[in-house]
């Protein structure tokens, strides 16, 4: 609870530093760096050890990002360093984001399907959403087999199941309630 109230305030400090500068470059430098602290479980120890000092991480996070990112994002990880505040860096960035997306009016919606869809499958689906929403959309699609045909999408907190799985389980369902009552027997 501490750290996602955390994460708001430092996210909402780097995106009014951003607003006036490069929201869509900044927002794209602190989705890489958390990318490369969360892939790379190298950089996440160094990052992350309580007996290594402040100054030694800065050092090494300064030899690995060099100039592939801008200045404020590079001093913003040092900000956290020096204030103890490196875990945050996952939650700071999707807050971040969020905030990012709501400024320039995209949603992003997460799509899942048995199979992969084809290109125009997700092109009317993002029309679809955006349509719904009045918003840009984002489509982030994953397969999953589990769901044996139709889509799941989840926009924010809303999810839209159209999947057999759901189907098949509320089916199950009905049956389970509809055999728990008594039957009547003879003719009316």
């Amino acid at each position: 609870m501490i750290n996602g109230s955390l994460a708001r305030r430092y996210s909402q400090a780097l995106f009014e530093i951003a607003s006036e500068t490069s929201l869509d470059s900044i927002d794209a430098d602190l989705r890489e760096l958390t990318k490369l602290v969360e892939g790379n479980d190298e950089v996440k120890k160094v990052l992350l050890h309580p007996h290594i000092s402040l100054s030694e991480k800065k050092s090494v996070m300064a030899k690995i990002l060099r100039d592939d990112f801008s200045e404020t994002v590079r001093h913003f990880l040092y900000l956290l360093i020096d204030r103890k505040r490196e875990n945050l860096l996952p939650f700071i960035q999707r807050e971040f984001t969020r905030l990012a997306d709501e400024a320039r009016r995209v949603v992003e919606a997460k799509v899942a399907s048995a199979i992969a869809l084809s290109a125009s499958q997700l092109d009317d689906l993002k029309k679809a959403i955006g349509r719904m929403t009045g918003k840009d959309v984002r489509l982030i699609s994953e397969v999953r087999e589990e769901l044996i045909g139709g889509v799941l999408i989840q926009i924010g907190d809303r999810v839209m199941d159209g999947t057999i799985a759901h189907a098949l389980a509320k089916m199950r369902e009905d049956l389970r309630k509809s055999t728990d009552k008594p039957q009547e027997v003879g003719v009316k």
